[in-house]
């Protein structure tokens, strides 16, 4: 029986939050023997000025056909934008009449279980005990985006609270704080602005936030929470060590009840109800005046601690990779260089799966705007065995998951781009690469494939730069300076293996009629009919050249003279071709000459040159003569 396959669509998953859904899905993943794949857009959540682009980041939902798993996990609430959350609603949608399999955490969709928590339920009693413990009767709100069914819920939990001891809450004192710290901060400073008496309490619907509106009090001098209260949510553990009152959310429940309801619908078991509530746990501490809560803190300092030391080795590994990484000159470099990444990162697995175009002279349809449908793995590892650098079709994912293996996998997918150029996306299990360091993992990523993709491209363009020096642009043959390059390696290879150097001169007839009575541009379109004809020469070995005007070369390595003279007659042969099947406003044909000789010790190009215009001269006062007794 194959192993089950699951896909999850998340954003953000180096934030504590979204680590904890994963780990309970990575543990729940391994009990029931199922493949994970994780796909994670990144970087729009955390910071307030982001390098990264949306659209680019949201092309990662594109990746996988949801058809072929047999189930799918959701969050779209960790979105943090409208075109990730557009481009997660899109890929959804044709699944949503299949009966697939699907758990969506926190937002309803149709055809789906929506797993949640009672937010309301722990906000109202944590607004409750605001109003009763501690006498708050005028409250601030800062909310996350009201688009989402989430903030929403939590800031009606609180005005209903509010409600019953006979209390509005004002809406002049409700602020979007974008579920970040930057907005947190933007929502402080306005409930500063507001010039009257701050509010008795501030209650904010996540921790990010509540911890950047403290910041920004404690800045001005207001002390929290002697002059005014502040709450969060989510009992993120910089927020529990910092007294934060919150409300403890164990959302690694949820991944672990996900799992659980999709194994048994994938077994034939579908649930019988479509919403399952979890229950939210709420933490008084000092923000609000209660004292702290020693066991969440002792448990919290704990995962701290762990986190400093990971964020120093992560400062230090950025510094010693960020010159290096961003330097790739080449496909052989990039490899070497990133499993020298991967081994100092300690990451043990990892699939680096990129557009060949970006380090090979190939062409993909994808164009840098979607992923093709041919992938190259640059390089991949798993358990310390490395996989050889190799094509693979975009709908296996990575390699590993069509190997027949022991154990399952959990791998999270994140896009790797720079503007509107995709460079492909990086797979990696579940460790030091995707926690805190994620971040830092892809933009090094980023910087060596940027510089591979640009070493490339600076490589395609001196071949191209190279290829027009050496040829003519009319006709696409060789130049009278590509001639004089290749034509004397030839010659004296011809020597070196006493074979036979062919050299043929010719000039087109009637070219001045042509000029004189069709105009230049009729003379140009001929001299291109002359080289279409010309290429037939490439099928015996023979390089044909345009020297100018009405000129040609040709020339090559033949086994005997007698094969060298059947070469006009193929010339002639074709002429008369596409004369026949393509007429134009005149018959098109050539005075030609050949020599062919095995060249000797002093011979010379120009000596063979000179033997070649003889003939073609010969040839041409033969037709001249021809036409005067006609």
């Amino acid at each position: 029986m194959s192993r089950k396959k699951i896909a999850v669509l998340i954003a953000s998953i180096d934030r504590e939050y979204q680590q904890d859904f994963v780990s309970g899905l990575t543990s729940a993943g391994a009990n029931r023997d199922m493949d994970i794949c994780i796909f994670n857009t990144q970087g729009h959540m955390n910071v307030a000025i982001s390098s990264t682009s949306e659209v680019g980041e949201s092309m990662i939902y594109d990746l996988p056909d949801l058809s072929e798993f047999d189930g799918i996990i959701s969050m779209p609430a960790t979105m943090g934008n409208d075109i990730a959350l557009h481009k997660v609603n899109e890929v959804l949608r044709p699944l949503q009449q299949s009966g697939k399999p699907h758990v969506s955490i926190d937002v309803p969709q149709d055809g789906a279980v929506c797993i949640t928590f009672d937010d309301a339920i722990s906000v109202e009693e944590l607004t409750e005990h605001l109003i009763t413990e501690h006498g708050a009767r005028k409250i601030a709100f800062v909310c996350g985006p009201l688009n989402s069914s989430v903030a929403v819920s939590r800031l009606d939990a609180c005005r209903k609270s509010m409600a019953k001891h006979r209390l509005e809450l004002d809406n002049r004192l409700v602020f979007d704080g974008e579920w970040t710290r930057v907005g947190g901060r933007k929502a402080a400073e306005k409930i500063l602005e507001n010039g009257g008496e701050l509010p008795d309490a501030i209650i904010c619907a996540n921790d990010d936030m509540a911890l950047s509106v403290i910041e920004c009090l404690n800045e001005q001098g207001i002390r929290v929470p002697k002059d005014v209260m502040v709450t969060g949510f989510d009992a993120l553990r910089e927020a529990v060590l910092r007294g934060l009152t919150t409300i403890c959310r164990p959302i690694d429940r949820s991944a672990r009840k996900a799992i659980d309801i999709i194994s048994q619908w994938i077994d034939g078991n579908e649930p019988a109800e479509k919403l399952v509530t979890l229950s939210t746990i709420p933490i008084y501490g000092e923000t609000c005046g209660c004292s702290q809560n020693l066991e969440h803190m002792n448990e919290k300092l704990r995962m701290l601690g762990t986190e400093r030391w990971n964020m120093e080795t992560i400062l230090t590994r950025v510094s010693m990779f960020s010159g290096t990484m961003a330097g790739v000159g080449d496909e052989k470099e990039a490899y070497e260089k990133i499993r020298e990444f991967t081994a100092s990162w300690d990451i043990r697995e990892l699939y680096l799966c990129v557009d060949p175009s970006i380090c090979r002279d190939v062409e993909t349809d994808a164009q840098g705007t979607k992923y093709p449908d041919e992938m190259l793995l640059l390089y991949g590892i798993r358990n310390g065995k490395e996989y050889e650098t190799h094509l693979f079709h975009k709908s296996d994912l990575t390699p590993v998951m069509r190997e027949m293996r022991k154990n399952n996998v959990c791998l999270v997918f994140c896009p790797l781009y720079y503007r509107d150029r995709n460079f492909g996306y990086v797979a990696m299990s579940m460790g030091n690469g995707t926690g805190s360091a994620l971040y830092s993992v892809l933009m090094l990523l980023n910087g060596a494939l940027m510089s591979l993709y640009l070493q490339t491209n600076i490589k395609r363009y001196a071949s191209t730069i190279e290829k027009m020096a050496v040829h003519d642009i009319m006709t696409g043959m060789l130049n009278r300076r590509g001639y004089m390059e290749m034509a004397p390696v030839a010659m004296e290879e011809a020597r070196k293996y006493h074979k036979v150097f062919a050299l043929l001169s010719m000039d087109m007839d009637h070219m001045k009629m042509i000029n004189d009575e069709y105009g230049h541009l009729m003379g140009d379109e001929a001299i291109c009919r002359m080289g279409k004809a010309l290429m037939v020469l490439k099928k015996y070995g023979i390089t044909p050249v345009h020297i100018s005007g009405d000129e040609f070369l040709a020339y090559g390595i033949l086994d005997s003279e007698e094969e060298a003279g059947k070469l006009i007659g193929i010339i002639n042969d074709e002429l008369d071709r596409i004369n026949y099947e393509d007429p134009w406003i005149c018959a098109i044909s050539a005075s030609i000459g050949l020599y062919a000789a095995i060249p000797h010790e002093g011979d010379t190009l120009d000596a063979f040159m000179t033997k070649a215009d003889r003939a073609m001269y010969t040839n041409k006062n033969t037709k001249k003569h021809r036409r005067k007794g006609d």
